[in-house]
C-alpha cells in the first residue's frame, strides 16, 4: 500500500535556529526592562531620602534654635536670680513678668530653696505649686541631680500641660558665685506645642510628615514630642540635636511615602515598555519572516512530493482501471493518445494514425451516426460531455466504452479536449444479468405474494368449511382490522354441534369433517346476505347478525339453525345427525362492546348445553352468575399454583427422514382435586383473562428443562423439548431472567410462539424479545402455522429455527390437491428460508407418507403417540414400536 506524502502543516510547530534567536532576545529585553524599572524605583527612592534629609537638617536647625531662643531667656532669668540668694517675692514676679512678656514658648516658672518651690509664675495658675518638695517627685529628681551635679541646665520632659498640650521642663542650678554650692533651682516650663507652632515644621515642609523625639539616657525609653511613633517605625530620615545635656532626633517622612506615585511611575513604566515592546515585536516579526520563508520551502518540498506521489497513484490507477488518457486540439482535429487508449482500440501505438480516424473506423455501424453528430455538438458548445458507445475489434468482437471530456485553453490560447476512455463492457453485462435477475425476483415475490395471499386467506379462514374464522372474527369485530357487511348494533348467535366428539369417535374424522361442512352449508343457506358467520373452534360457530330490537327474530333464527342442523345427513351407509345448541346476546346498555357481547353468548351457549342442548337460551342478567365461575376458575388456578396440581406431558416429534425422536413438545395438564385430570382448553382462557398465563408459562418451562436434563442424565435421546409462550409472557422481562437460571445448552429449548401472537403488529418489540431469547442459546419455533396472521416478512425478520404446519392444514392433504399444494408451498418457504417444517396432526400413514414426500423435517401426531406423561413417555422412547411400525407399512426413510 503506498504511504500519503505527509502534509506540510505535520512540522508547523517544529523548533527552527531563527525561534531560538527570536525567543533569547525576546527574554534579554524583558530582563532589561525589568531591572531598569527597578533600578529607576530605587534611584527615585534615593534622591527623595537625599531631598528629605536636607529639609530635615533645616527644620532641625529651625526646631534648636527655637528651643535654644527660650533656654537663653530662661537662663538669663536664671542668672539674675543666681545673683541674688535672697530675692523676694515681689523682685521674682517683676523679672518673671518682663520675661513672659516677650515672645517666647515659656509659660511658666518655679524657684525652690532646699528643694521646695517658694515662688511661681504666674502666681494664680500655680499657686498650688508652693510648697511642693522635689524630693517627694522621684520624677523629676534624677533631672534635678543632674542639673546640680554637671552645674549646667538640664530639659526633661515631655509632660502634659493642664490646658492642653505638652512642654518641657528646664531645671538650672542657682548658685550666688562660681566656687559656691547651689542654694536652689529654677525651673522653667516651654511649650512644645506653641515652639512648634506654624514657622517651623508643618509650614516650612508641607509635604514631610515630621515627629521630634528625646532620646533615652542608658536604659529608659525614648519620648517622642510630636509626630507620633508611626512616623519612627516607617523608615524616616533622621537628624540628631544635642540641647542642654539632652541627645534629641527629628524624623521625617514624605507625605506620599517613599515610592514614586503610581501615575509617575506607570508613565515612566509605559515608556520603558514600550520601548521593550517594540524591540520585542521588531524580533518577532523578524522570526515569524523567517519561519514563513522556512514553512514555504518545506510546503513547496511536500507539495512537490505529493504532487509526484499523486502522480504515481494515477498512473498505477490509470494502469489498473484500464482507463485510456486523450487530448485533442479543437481547431485541427488532432489527437494524442496513451498507451491505454491504443490498447482500448486494439491497435500499436506505432501505428501513426490519427486517433479520431481510429475513433471513427472502430465505432458499431449503429452508433457512428449518433456520436459524430454529438462530437460536431460538444465541438461546437464546449461543454463537458460523457457518452456511451460501442467499437467494434479486429476479431469482430464488441466492446461497450465510455468516454468523458471537457474543455481548456493552454498557454498560447489554443483549445484543447481532453477525456478518458474506459471499458464497461462488463458492467453492461452484469447490468443485463442484473435486469434478469430482478425480473426472476420480482416474480418470485409474485408467487411469494400469491401464497402469502393464500397463507393470509388461510389465516382467516376454515380450511375445512371456507368460513372466517375467530381470527376473522376479532379482526372485524373486536379489532376493528378487517371490513365486514353487518353493522353495529350487532347480535350474536353462537352455536355448537351437540355430540359431535361421537361421530369423530366412531366414524372417524372423515365422517366429522363431513359433518362440518354440512353444518356450514346449513348455516349459509340461513343466514342473512349481510350476516357475518364464522367457524370459531373444532364444532363452533358465531353468527353476527344487525341487531334491530327484536329478540323475537333472533329466537326464530335460532330455531331454524337448530332445525336445520338436526337433519341427518347421509355418509356412506350411515345416516349422520347431530343436534345444536345456540346462544344468543346482544348489544346493551351493559354490553357495549363486541367482545362483551361475544363472551355472553359465550356464556349463554354454555347454558344452553347445561341444560340439556338442542335448544337456544337468550342471555339475560341471570346468566351473568357465570362471570362468577370464571372468577372461581381464577382463584383456583391461584391454588393450583400454589399447590403445584399442573403436570407437563410430552408428545414427541418424529424425524421424518430417520424415524429417530426429533424432539417434544411440552403440554401442560391440570390435575384438578375434583374435576380431575384437565386439557389446557379448560383453563387457558381463563388463565389469560386473569394474568396467571405467565406463571403457568414459566411453570412448565421450568419443568420441562429439567425433564430435558433428566433425560440426557438416563441416555434418552431427545435433541430438544419445546415449551409454547403466551403473548403476555412473551414480553415478560422476567422470561429472560428464568432462562438464565435454567442455563439450558444451545439448541435444547426450544420457545413456540403461536402464528396468532400476530407479528405483524407487535413490530420491533417483538423482534427485540425474540432476539435477546436467541442470544441466550434458545430456538424459537411458530407453531399453528397457516391459521394465523404472519407474513414472509415477519418471518425473514425473526428467523425462526422450525415452523409447524397447523393440523387444520394436515388433515384434508389425504383428499384434497389444493391442501397438498399449500402444504407443499408452506414447505418450499421454509426451505427458501432454511426454516425447519414440522408437521402437527399426523393421525395416519397416509398423512405420514404424504407429507414425508412434500419435504416436512418432523412429524408430530397420534399416528406416533399421543401426550405421554413421563413415565409413559420414557417407555415410548425405550420401545421404538412406531419405527417397525412405520417400516412395516410405509417406504423407508432416507437418511440425510
Amino acid at each position: 500500500m503506498v504511504e500519503p506524502a505527509k502534509t506540510p502543516g505535520a512540522r508547523r510547530w517544529g523548533i527552527i535556529p531563527s525561534d531560538i534567536l527570536a525567543l533569547s532576545a525576546t527574554a534579554l529585553v524583558l530582563a532589561s526592562m525589568y531591572f531598569t524599572n527597578r533600578a529607576l524605583d530605587s534611584d527615585f527612592t534615593h534622591n527623595l531620602r537625599l531631598q528629605t534629609a536636607e529639609k530635615v537638617a533645616l527644620s532641625s536647625t529651625r526646631v534648636t534654635a527655637g528651643i535654644r531662643e527660650n533656654l537663653t531667656l530662661a537662663e538669663g532669668l536664671g542668672l539674675a536670680i543666681s545673683l541674688e540668694p535672697e530675692i523676694s517675692p515681689r523682685r521674682f514676679e517683676d523679672l518673671a513678668t518682663k520675661l513672659l512678656a516677650q515672645d517666647s514658648a515659656l509659660v511658666s516658672l518655679a524657684l525652690a530653696r532646699d528643694m521646695t518651690i517658694e515662688m511661681v509664675y504666674p502666681f494664680t495658675e500655680n499657686r498650688e505649686a508652693i510648697g511642693l518638695n522635689y524630693a517627694d517627685r522621684p520624677d523629676q529628681m534624677a533631672a534635678i541631680e543632674k542639673a546640680l551635679l554637671t552645674r549646667e541646665p538640664v530639659i526633661d520632659g515631655p509632660i502634659p500641660l493642664v490646658q492642653g498640650g505638652n512642654a518641657l521642663v528646664a531645671y538650672y542650678p542657682l548658685y550666688d558665685g562660681p566656687e559656691n554650692e547651689a542654694w536652689g533651682i529654677f525651673t522653667a516650663i516651654i511649650n512644645v506645642d506653641r515652639l512648634l507652632s506654624g514657622k517651623t515644621l508643618a509650614a516650612l515642609h508641607p509635604d514631610l510628615i515630621m515627629a521630634i523625639r528625646k532620646d533615652a539616657d542608658d536604659d529608659a525609653p525614648a519620648q517622642v514630642l510630636s509626630g507620633g511613633d508611626a512616623i519612627f517605625a516607617g523608615d524616616p530620615v533622621t537628624q540628631t540635636v544635642a540641647l542642654a545635656n539632652t541627645n534629641w532626633t527629628v524624623a521625617a517622612i514624605p507625605r506620599q511615602g517613599w515610592k514614586e506615585p503610581l501615575r509617575q511611575r506607570i508613565s515612566r513604566h509605559l515608556l520603558v515598555d514600550s520601548i521593550g515592546i517594540l524591540i520585542i515585536a521588531f524580533m518577532l516579526g523578524i522570526a515569524k519572516l523567517m519561519r514563513e520563508r522556512n514553512r514555504n520551502i518545506t510546503m513547496l518540498r511536500a507539495r512537490e512530493a505529493e504532487l509526484q506521489h499523486l502522480s504515481q497513484r494515477m498512473q498505477f490507477a490509470l494502469e489498473a482501471s484500464r482507463i485510456g488518457v486523450w487530448d485533442m486540439d479543437a481547431e485541427t482535429g488532432e489527437a494524442i493518445w496513451d498507451e491505454r487508449m491504443y490498447a482500448l482500440y486494439g491497435e500499436r501505438p506505432d501505428c501513426d494514425k490519427n486517433g479520431v480516424e481510429i475513433w471513427s473506423r472502430r465505432l458499431h455501424p449503429e452508433d457512428r451516426q449518433l456520436e459524430l453528430e454529438r462530437l460536431e455538438h460538444f465541438l461546437a458548445e464546449q461543454q463537458n460531455f460523457r457518452s456511451d458507445f460501442r467499437i467494434v475489434l479486429d476479431d469482430g468482437s464488441v466492446r461497450h466504452l465510455q468516454v468523458f471530456g471537457g474543455f481548456y485553453n493552454d498557454i498560447d490560447g489554443r483549445t484543447h479536449v481532453v477525456g478518458v476512455n474506459w471499458d464497461i463492457t462488463e458492467d453492461i453485462r452484469l447490468h443485463e444479468d442484473i435486469k434478469r435477475a430482478n425480473a426472476e425476483t420480482l416474480e418470485k415475490n409474485r408467487e411469494l405474494e400469491r401464497a402469502q395471499a393464500v397463507l393470509r386467506h388461510n389465516a382467516l379462514h376454515d380450511g375445512l368449511t371456507e368460513l372466517p374464522n375467530r381470527s376473522y372474527l376479532e379482526a372485524a369485530f373486536v379489532k376493528g382490522d378487517e371490513k365486514a357487511g353487518v353493522g353495529p348494533p350487532y347480535a350474536v348467535l353462537h352455536i355448537d354441534l351437540d355430540r359431535f366428539k361421537e361421530i369423530n369417535d366412531t366414524l372417524g374424522h372423515s365422517a366429522g369433517d363431513a359433518m362440518l361442512r354440512h353444518a356450514a352449508n346449513m348455516l349459509r343457506s340461513i343466514a342473512a346476505p349481510r350476516d357475518f358467520l364464522a367457524r370459531v373452534g373444532g364444532d363452533e360457530f358465531t353468527l353476527v347478525t344487525h341487531w334491530d330490537g327484536d329478540a323475537e327474530r333472533l329466537s326464530r333464527l335460532a330455531q331454524n339453525i337448530i332445525r336445520a342442523l338436526g337433519k341427518p345427513l347421509q355418509y356412506g351407509e350411515h345416516q349422520v345427525r347431530v343436534s345444536a345448541s345456540v346462544g344468543i346476546a346482544w348489544m346493551d346498555d351493559e354490553a357495549s362492546s363486541m367482545r362483551e357481547v361475544l363472551v355472553n353468548g359465550g356464556i349463554a351457549l354454555y347454558e344452553a348445553k347445561r341444560m340439556g342442548r338442542n335448544q337456544a337460551v337468550v342471555f339475560d342478567a341471570a346468566l351473568r352468575n357465570i362471570a362468577i365461575t370464571n372468577k372461581k376458575v381464577a382463584d383456583e388456578l391461584l391454588v393450583a399454583l400454589e399447590n403445584d396440581q399442573f403436570q407437563v406431558f410430552y408428545q414427541p416429534q418424529i424425524s421424518a427422514h430417520t424415524l429417530e425422536i426429533e424432539g417434544a413438545e411440552a403440554l401442560v395438564r391440570w390435575r384438578h382435586p375434583e374435576r380431575g385430570m384437565l386439557a389446557p382448553g379448560h383453563f387457558i382462557p381463563t388463565a389469560e383473562t386473569t394474568g396467571s398465563i405467565a406463571r403457568i408459562d414459566a411453570v412448565v418451562l421450568n419443568k420441562a428443562a429439567a425433564q430435558h436434563r433428566a433425560w440426557c442424565e438416563m441416555g434418552i435421546a431427545v435433541p430438544h423439548v419445546s415449551v409454547n409462550i403466551s403473548a403476555q409472557r412473551l414480553v415478560d422481562p422476567g422470561l429472560l431472567d428464568s432462562i438464565r437460571e435454567i442455563a439450558p445448552k444451545p439448541g435444547s429449548l426450544c420457545l413456540e410462539l403461536l402464528e396468532s401472537i400476530s407479528f405483524d403488529e407487535q413490530g420491533t418489540s417483538l423482534e427485540t424479545s425474540v432476539a435477546q431469547i436467541k442470544a441466550l442459546g434458545v430456538d424459537v419455533e411458530i407453531d399453528d402455522f397457516g391459521t394465523g396472521y404472519a407474513s414472509i416478512l415477519s418471518l425473514l425478520a425473526l428467523e425462526p429455527k422450525r415452523l409447524k404446519i397447523d393440523r387444520q392444514l394436515v388433515f384434508p392433504i389425504t383428499t384434497g390437491q389444493s391442501q397438498r399444494r399449500l402444504v407443499a408451498s408452506i414447505v418450499e418457504i421454509g426451505q427458501a428460508l432454511g426454516i425447519e417444517v414440522i408437521a402437527e396432526g399426523v393421525e395416519t400413514l397416509e398423512h405420514a407418507r404424504i407429507l414425508r414426500d412434500l419435504g416436512v423435517d418432523a412429524f408430530q401426531g397420534f399416528f406416533f403417540a399421543p401426550p405421554l406423561d413421563n413415565e409413559a413417555f420414557q417407555r415410548f422412547a425405550r420401545e421404538r414400536r412406531w419405527v417397525e411400525q412405520f417400516d412395516v407399512n410405509a417406504d423407508p426413510p432416507v437418511a440425510d
